[in-house]
C-alpha cells in the first residue's frame, strides 16, 4: 500500500506497490458501514463473475503506460490532460484509477477519479478556465486549445467535485457490463477517500444512451452538450455534463445492496 493514504481519516503504512484490492477497501465504522461494505462485496462479486478483479491504484503513471499500449492497439483514443501526471500534479490527495485486472494478469478495463476544489470556482468555471486539464493552463497548454461551458448545472456545482475520467475497456472485454460497475467502484473509492459533494461525468453524444439511469441509477444529465473543449490533436469534444449527488449516489448502493439481498 501507499504511505500515507487515507481513508476517510484512517492512515496506512507502507510502501509501494500503491494500491489496494477493491475487497480490501476499508469500511470506516458509521450509521452508512453496513451499506457500503455491502455494497463493496457486491460489486466485487460482480466484477468477479465477469472475469475482473478490482483494485484501487495510486500510481497515475501507470495508468499513462496502459493509455498508451490501448492507443498502440487502436482501442483507446489518447486521454484528457485532466488524467494525465504531466499536466497536472496528481497524488492520492486528488487522483486515483479504477483497474480491472483478467486472470491472466492483463489490464482490461481502466477509470480514473480525480478530486477538484471548487470552493472559490465551479466545476463550470474550471472548464472555462482549463484548470481541469492543466496545473497551469497559459504555460501548458498548446496554443489554440480551448473549453467552453455554457451547462447550468457545472456553472452551479460547487464544494468537492469528482471527476470520473479516462474510461475504457478492452474489447474482448466490452459487452459484459463492466464499464457501470467501475463507474460505481469508482465513486465507492471517492467517497472512502474523501467524501465529495459532488460526482461528474462528461459525456460525447454518441453514448449518452450508455448513461441511462437504469444501467448508471439515479442522476443528472444535461440534454445538450454544453461543455466543449477543443484539444489540440485530435478532434473537439462536444459533451453532456452528467452529475450524481451525494443522495444519488448513496440511493443507489441501497439499491444495489437490497438487489443483493433479494437474490440471497
Amino acid at each position: 500500500m501507499l504511505t500515507g493514504t487515507q481513508f476517510n481519516g484512517m492512515q496506512f503504512n507502507g510502501t509501494q506497490p500503491a494500491s489496494i484490492a477493491l475487497s480490501a477497501l476499508p469500511i470506516p465504522s458509521g450509521p452508512l458501514s453496513g451499506l457500503l461494505q455491502a455494497a463493496r462485496d457486491e460489486l466485487v462479486a460482480l466484477a468477479s463473475g465477469r472475469g475482473v478483479a478490482l483494485s484501487v491504484v495510486f500510481d497515475m503513471p501507470a495508468l499513462v503506460r496502459v493509455n498508451e499500449a490501448a492507443v498502440a492497439a487502436g482501442s483507446w483514443e489518447p486521454m484528457l490532460p485532466a488524467a494525465h501526471p504531466a499536466c497536472r500534479s496528481l497524488t492520492p490527495a486528488n487522483a486515483f484509477w479504477i483497474c480491472g485486472t483478467a486472470a491472466s494478469g492483463d489490464v482490461v478495463t481502466a477509470q480514473a477519479g480525480l478530486l477538484y476544489d471548487c470552493s472559490a470556482q465551479s466545476i463550470g468555471d474550471r472548464f472555462n478556465a482549463m484548470t481541469v486539464f492543466y496545473d497551469d493552463p497559459a504555460t501548458q497548454a498548446p496554443g489554440g486549445e480551448w473549453c467552453t461551458c455554457t451547462s447550468d448545472t457545472a456553472n452551479s456545482t460547487r464544494g468537492q467535485v469528482v471527476w470520473t475520467n479516462a474510461g475504457w475497456t478492452r474489447p474482448d472485454f466490452q459487452g459484459r457490463g463492466l464499464f457501470p460497475i467501475c463507474q460505481r467502484v469508482n465513486k465507492l473509492a471517492a467517497w472512502l477517500l474523501w467524501s465529495p459533494t459532488w460526482f461528474i461525468s462528461v459525456v460525447d453524444p454518441d453514448i449518452v444512451p450508455v448513461w441511462a439511469e437504469r444501467k448508471m441509477g439515479p442522476r443528472h444529465i444535461d440534454d445538450e452538450p454544453a461543455i466543449t473543449y477543443n484539444q489540440i490533436g485530435l478532434k473537439t469534444l462536444p459533451m453532456h455534463l452528467v452529475r450524481f449527488s451525494r443522495a444519488q449516489f448513496l440511493g443507489d448502493l441501497a439499491q444495489l445492496a437490497a438487489d443483493l439481498a433479494r437474490a440471497a
